[in-house]
């Protein structure tokens, strides 16, 4: 009876081992499966963080392109801190597309090792790699356009530089013609007066008696070789008048009549000139005796 219950203990001894053992070989293929599956999201989540960033970049790309290509299209001339905005977009525009050369190379590199990895995700493997090689011919597009634009604006540079040039030159000549005429217009709008009595103009080497006979009505006239450096020089655009002051005043030079009047009752004021253009029109000295 003690024999049969021996080897009754050992039978039912030996079924609980292969029951532990086919416990424990389920739990294993349970743990590769729950690996599997985990790597398998994780890959997923990795190749979405990454197509989902360079697809981020590329509307970034477009928004600073076309900020660029505003700037640039601008007519006129480009100031400096819109030429250095551009500048600023382009720089930014490469070092989106490097970023995005660096994100699809990591994205290559993550799809060969879950290729290896996960056998259950050669679909989506294929997928990706498509998508990846679409990303690069876009990058590659967004290279050629920025190269483009970098030309462009460059020539712009140039043409901007030469026309800089020419504004100044011409600049530069309308300043030299327009000095010529304003020396050539005070010159010509230069005009000399001198008053006086009788003794001073004389004693001046500026006035002269002549004709008559024995002093007895000869007439005052102006030297012909007087002294220049006793007359004011003045503006005969804006010599309107000459205050006198004095009891009489007789203009010795040679005027128009009517192109002055010398105003004032029993005493001559001022001298007023009524025609600038008549009155200057014989000479450009006028002088003035005093009584």
């Amino acid at each position: 009876m003690k024999k049969y219950f021996v080897v009754a203990l050992a039978v039912i001894l030996a079924g609980c081992q292969q029951k532990q053992q086919q416990i424990d070989r389920l739990n294993v293929v349970r743990d590769s499966l729950t690996q599997v599956a985990f790597e398998k999201d994780s890959a997923i989540m990795e190749f979405l963080a990454g197509f989902n960033e360079i697809q981020e970049n590329l509307d970034s790309i477009k928004t600073v392109e076309k900020l660029v290509t505003v700037r640039s299209s601008q007519s006129g001339e480009l100031k400096g801190s819109q030429k250095a905005q551009i500048i600023e977009d382009i720089v930014l525009l490469n070092e989106l597309l490097q970023k995005n050369k660096e994100l699809t190379a990591s994205l290559q590199k993550k799809l060969s090792s879950a290729n290896a990895k996960v056998g259950q995700l050669q679909g989506m493997v294929a997928e990706f790699e498509r998508m990846v090689a679409n990303l690069n011919l876009q990058v590659e597009a967004k290279d050629a356009e920025i190269a483009q634009l970098t030309q462009d604006i460059q020539r712009l540079n140039i043409d901007v530089s030469q026309l800089t040039s020419q504004v100044e030159q011409v600049t530069q000549e309308v300043q030299e013609k327009t000095q010529v005429i304003e020396t050539q217009t005070i010159e010509l709008n230069k005009a000399y007066y001198a008053v006086g009595t009788v003794k001073e103009l004389t004693d001046n080497n500026i006035l002269e008696k002549s004709g008559g006979v024995l002093g007895v009505g000869r007439t005052l006239k102006m030297r012909k070789d007087f002294n220049r450096d006793y007359f004011s020089e003045v503006d005969i655009r804006y010599f309107n008048l000459l205050p006198l002051m004095v009891k009489k005043a007789k203009v010795i030079t040679v005027h128009p009549a009517d192109s002055y009047h010398i105003t004032g009752e029993k005493r001559a004021d001022t001298l007023f000139v009524d025609d600038s253009g008549e009155f200057w029109k014989a000479s450009k000295y006028l002088l003035i005796v005093l009584d």
